[in-house]
């Protein structure tokens, strides 16, 4: 850019500073903005916790029979009842949940059902009042390893 203009008719001289304003400013705003999506992103995050063994010196009486549901491409169980539907489930558990002390749910899926409906059953359970929320792989057993033949 010339400092003076062509008009003016003085010598042409070339400007050698950079504007560093507009880049100032879009810095900023991208702050800002990574600040206020952060927390959203934190909060709508499921929370993972890892199994921890603990040494019981004590035997427990009677032990809950806990609540199990699996999910299948063609239906949902409960315990080994088959449920028709969502809302058919959700009140078996919320009256399941009412006379369970530790208020677990265990859950299992096959593998060829949907992220997002394992993830939907996951917030129907604890919307019913599941306090805890297990989610179990099934083994599957190899033929012909292990074992005699």
């Amino acid at each position: 850019m010339r400092k003076n203009s062509v008009e003016k008719g003085s010598q042409s001289e070339l400007l050698a500073e950079v504007n560093i304003t507009p880049l100032g400013d879009l810095s900023l705003t991208l702050i800002v903005i990574l600040m206020i999506v952060s927390p959203m992103i934190m909060q709508s995050m499921i929370k993972v916790h890892s199994s921890k063994a603990v040494e019981s010196s004590r035997v427990e009486e009677a032990k809950e029979k806990p609540l199990f549901v699996h999910i299948t491409n063609e239906a949902i169980y409960l315990n080994t009842e088959k449920m028709t539907s969502e809302e058919e489930l959700s009140l078996r558990l919320i009256k399941e949940l009412e006379n369970k002390k530790d208020r677990a749910v265990m859950i299992t899926a096959e593998r060829e059902v949907l992220h997002g409906m394992v993830v939907h059953i996951l917030d129907l359970s604890r919307q019913s009042g599941a306090v805890k929320l297990c989610l179990l792989k099934k083994v599957e057993k190899e033929k012909g390893k292990g074992g005699p033949e």
